[in-house]
């Protein structure tokens, strides 16, 4: 039985509606990773930028719900009937097992190049997607032409025979985010999707992940990325020593991030 009739009975949303209430997130150690936060994310494309440590994998943690929030909530919510507005609406919380079963189907989740571990044991990346489709019962009809359609788009049909350690880093970004996308999220979120990358590296997984009809929230330090105006990024919200400083537009998000870089260098000398 296909993960996209009976296992998800209720149509997958176009887009998901995060919202933090006062959520935040301190670690084991006494970190605090993110101070309470309030926001609203419904936007399609959502750039997350700040400097080391400041907050933003914590912040994704909370959205994709990898992490809990250690004080206020998260809520998950789009239509149950898969249109972006209107429709009987699903609200679900991440701090309950019972919704994180849903939020699994809903959210596709990128770390950099990290890919599923299984994947590096399969004869090739091909079958590492195959075998990640069959153990969510998704017929093998379905499968070949998800592969088939996510291996074109991202240009990893020529290496669909090689074994994941036969790919190079740009290779293995793709293949990230092709293995997220691969069981049909509603919504990516993307901690560094290019981190390590050259120009023409990011460029190419910029291209591929914008121009694929998800919404999409990631974390980045390119700032040039974000305002590319190809990629249609809506909004950027700069974070810094653990709260967010800014919420806009790319543009003055940039401006503000660089002269708040360039006071942060200004108090080291």
């Amino acid at each position: 039985m296909s993960i996209f009739s009976k296992r998800t009975a209720r149509p997958k949303p176009r887009r998901l509606t995060f919202a933090l209430a006062e959520a935040g997130h301190t670690y084991d150690d006494g970190v605090t990773g993110l101070a309470p936060t309030s926001l609203t994310i419904s936007e399609r494309r959502v750039a997350v930028i700040g400097l080391n440590g400041t907050g933003k994998s914590t912040l994704l943690g909370l959205l994709d719900g990898t992490l809990k929030a250690t004080c206020g909530s998260v809520t998950i919510a789009g239509s149950a009937d898969g249109s972006a507005d209107g429709g009987e609406r699903e609200s679900l919380d991440p701090a309950s097992k019972r919704d994180m079963r849903r939020i699994d189907e809903l959210i596709g989740r990128v770390r950099r190049e990290e890919i599923p571990e299984s994947f590096n044991r399969s004869e090739n990346i091909a079958d590492a997607v195959d075998v990640l489709l069959k153990k969510h019962r998704v017929p093998e009809s379905e499968r070949q032409a998800i592969i088939g359609d996510l291996f074109a788009h991202f240009g990893l049909a020529s290496a669909a025979k090689e074994p994941a350690s036969a790919l190079n880093g740009e290779q293995r970004h793709l293949l990230a985010i092709a293995a997220a996308l691969s069981l049909r999220p509603s919504c990516v979120v993307a901690d560094e999707p290019s981190k390590g990358l050259d120009e023409i590296g990011t460029a190419h997984v910029a291209k591929a992940l914008f121009s694929y009809d998800t919404q999409v929230v990631f974390a980045t330090h390119d700032t040039d990325m974000i305002v590319r105006p190809e990629y249609a990024i809506e909004r950027t919200l700069v974070l810094d020593d653990g709260a967010v400083a800014f919420d806009g537009t790319p543009a003055d998000a940039v401006t503000f991030y660089t002269d708040l870089v360039r006071r942060r260098y200004e108090l080291l000398r």
